[in-house]
């Protein structure tokens, strides 16, 4: 459960959004929050912050108020570096379980190129797992997407059955009492025949299968789908098709390019999608 959480608040309207997930993380075990804003070295002025940024921490600090009237324990930190990097280091040195940020939910080119900066170095540096949150735009305003609709969460769990996809899998499972639905998917994107093609398809199905049973003993309802095609793209119409509110996935997965995330299904699958994305390193 993740009970120590640090939210990365970068200086953006979208941003204050991120306080509307507290709902969805006491679900899931939230006690305490580090909010994080990191003052950029290139844009801090001679006698420190500027005005503007001063008044968004005063922001910070009216839900801090907040928040500590709901019974959670929260601290703020502003250092100055670079966010990626800070974030990194608070999250290493206060020993939180989970990184909350948040990403504009849309496909756009200008939208993927956005995602360039602190969102994409993050998820690549992250020492524990990262909850990208999304949001959709709707006239001059960022809407969060909720995990938890009606109180219980529909899961898309895709898996390439890594090291990383199984501590994926294990915290689902640990948190199957708060879910609806979990939909068990693998992508086949390679196979030199057609023969190595079923062989493959039939192997993931019995994994899959493995898995399901885990999730129907625990009251869940789960469904199994080995279909064909780019991962990241099949992964992200399957959470549109399935209405999932979440999609949990490996940061990094199996073969030779497994340690680079830029191109990899993970990082396609926040760029271009609509949905909550939580990644999961490798298990200890």
């Amino acid at each position: 459960m993740f009970k120590k959480v640090l939210v990365a608040l970068d200086f953006s309207g979208p941003a204050m959004e991120l306080f509307s997930s507290v709902s969805d993380l006491k679900k899931l075990g939230l006690e305490e929050l580090l909010l994080v804003h990191t003052v950029r070295v290139e844009l801090r002025v001679q006698d420190g912050i500027s005005p503007l940024q001063l008044k968004f921490l005063e922001k910070i600090k009216e839900k801090k108020e907040e928040l500590e009237k709901e019974g959670f324990q929260v601290e703020i930190e502003v250092p100055v570096g670079a966010p990626a990097e800070e974030i990194k280091r608070l999250a290493e040195q206060r020993e939180m379980d989970l990184i909350l940020i948040g990403s504009v939910g849309e496909s756009s080119r200008v939208r993927e190129l956005f995602l360039g900066s602190t969102v994409a170095d993050l998820i690549r540096i992250a020492p524990i797992p990262v909850l990208v949150e999304k949001y959709i735009s709707v006239g001059d305003k960022a809407h969060r997407i909720p995990i938890f609709t009606d109180k219980l969460a529909t899961v898309l769990l895709p898996t390439d059955f890594s090291n990383s996809a199984e501590h994926a899998y294990e915290y689902v499972l640990s948190i199957a009492d708060k879910l609806q639905k979990v939909i068990l998917l693998h992508v086949l994107d390679r196979g030199d025949t057609e023969e190595k093609v079923k062989e493959a398809e039939n192997e993931a199905e019995t994994r899959l299968k493995e898995w399901e049973k885990k999730f129907t003993e625990k009251g869940v309802e789960t469904s199994c789908l080995v279909i064909k095609g780019p991962p990241g793209q099949q992964i992200i119409s399957t959470a549109d098709q399935e209405g999932a509110t979440l999609i949990a996935i490996a940061r990094r997965g199996r073969g030779r390019l497994a340690g680079l995330l830029i191109g990899s299904t993970a990082d396609q699958v926040i760029r271009r999608g609509s949905r909550p994305v939580l990644l999961f390193g490798k298990k200890d």
